[in-house]
């Protein structure tokens, strides 16, 4: 079980680190960080959450409102790099402005973000603190071994039921479609950090989860981008480009829809059917 206890110390002082590097203006690298750690924190106190569960509500609410802030960011960053990609295309003024109404959001939502980061840095850095005092004492019982390893075995007992739960869901879901695919993403999601914090994992099914929420991700960022197409790109001359991402959007959904089906076959207890 230490191993497992290890992996939650290190995502917690993952999040920290990143919370104390963050400067006012944060590279996009810095950001998907912060985020990223956000989120595995945020995994971690929901599995923990039958025994701990005042300490990690405690712990997501100060969390959230500063990831939530990050996210707004990071999807600039990701939507503007997805743009410059076209650029092999059409390095024209509809791309030009599209990046321009990109970069003014991102400095809204950057800003947001630091208003967040200067009320709640130090609250969350305590609430991690505290967290991380807990899983210290959980470890220190299970590595003295002998007669104190109850509350160890049961927090291995938490994350094996969670992910045991998470793989059900996702095994009787329902057919995979443009509706449902993202909300599967979040699910993937859950179950891959969940499995994070296994030591004895299966490696395969973990890269396997990884690739999915990957593509989906990928697909789901397209159509975002051509959401915000249709609204900033209204001119006859911007036709061009409007029709270029509507295409991308396309080919990445059917990616991502095989690869999310090839791992409900392989992993989960139910094969998908598609009925598109």
């Amino acid at each position: 079980m230490a191993g497992e206890l290890e992996r939650v110390r290190k995502a917690l002082r993952e999040l920290d680190k990143s919370l104390k590097s963050l400067p006012a203006n944060p590279t996009p690298d810095a950001v998907h960080k912060l985020r990223t750690a956000a989120r595995r924190v945020e995994a971690i106190a929901a599995v923990l959450e039958s025994t701990e569960g005042k300490k990690s509500r405690r712990l997501v609410k100060a969390i959230e409102p500063m990831r939530k802030a990050a996210g707004g960011v990071r999807d600039m960053d990701v939507l503007a790099a997805n743009v410059r990609r076209l650029s092999r295309y059409d390095a024209g003024e509809s791309l030009n402005r599209l990046l321009d109404h990109l970069g003014t959001v991102r400095r809204q939502n950057a800003e947001k973000l630091e208003r967040a980061l200067h009320h709640r840095r130090k609250g969350v850095a305590r609430e991690l603190k505290e967290y991380s005092r807990l899983i210290v004492s959980v470890l220190k019982r299970a590595q003295a071994g002998a007669h104190a390893d109850d509350e160890s075995t049961q927090t291995e007992e938490e994350i094996h039921t969670a992910a045991t739960t998470v793989l059900r869901e996702l095994g009787e879901w329902r057919p995979l479609d443009a509706e449902n695919l993202h909300e599967f993403r979040l699910k993937v999601k859950e179950l891959r950090y969940t499995l994070q914090l296994d030591a004895n994992a299966d490696p395969g099914l973990v890269a396997a989860l990884g690739d999915v929420q990957r593509r989906i991700g990928d697909w789901h960022d397209w159509q975002q981008l051509e959401e915000i197409a249709r609204e900033v790109l209204i001119h006859e001359e911007d036709r061009a480009l409007r029709d270029r991402i509507a295409a991308t959007v396309i080919r990445k959904f059917d990616r991502a829809l095989a690869a999310a089906n090839a791992l409900r076959s392989k992993y989960l207890a139910m094969p998908a059917t598609n009925e598109i």
